[in-house]
């Protein structure tokens, strides 16, 4: 298990089953919510084929990631036009679909940074890929989480775990 906001290209290659990253900014309040279940889960015993990353405001870091996970799970702020608070989890075809439409404070939108990297980078190509979010409160200059989002950290960091089995 690593954890590390960009890659050290040191870091000795092996093969991971799973890849978890939290995407967020801490900054931002609510948008540091991916961050938050990144700590929270590295308080658990993470079994050996799971990686969990720290990937910062850029989705495109993993472009230096050295494995080739079978599945990568993403944990985001999420905007889908739910209630503040509420979990959401989807796979990447349900990404697909006009249905879901959500919005990303990071410089570029986390689902455009993943269909870019799946389009450019082997690695990703053809994982299974799941994404859990919570839909937030406020995203401004606030450091810390809302009373929303904070109650809702446990559930989805549950979720998580439920994918790694």
């Amino acid at each position: 298990m690593s954890t590390s906001l960009i890659f050290n290209p040191k870091v000795e290659k092996s093969s991971k089953d799973i890849l978890v990253v939290g995407v967020g900014n801490r900054l931002l309040g609510d948008e540091g919510m991916g961050l938050y279940i990144i700590d929270t889960l590295l308080q658990y015993q993470i079994p050996d084929y799971v990686d969990v990353i720290n990937c910062g405001c850029d989705l495109l870091n993993l472009i230096s990631y050295p494995n080739k996970p079978q599945k990568l799970i993403i944990v985001d702020t999420i905007r889908a036009g739910g209630k503040p608070g509420e979990t959401y989890k989807f796979n990447y075809n349900q990404l697909e679909t006009p249905a879901v439409k959500m919005s990303s404070a990071h410089q570029i939108h986390a689902i455009d940074a993943l269909r870019l990297l799946r389009e450019l980078y082997p690695n990703l190509a053809d994982c299974e890929v799941v994404v859990i979010g919570i839909e937030p409160k406020t995203i401004k200059l606030n450091a810390g989480l809302s009373k929303w989002v904070n109650k809702s950290i446990t559930g989805a960091v549950r979720l998580v775990l439920g994918e790694l089995s």
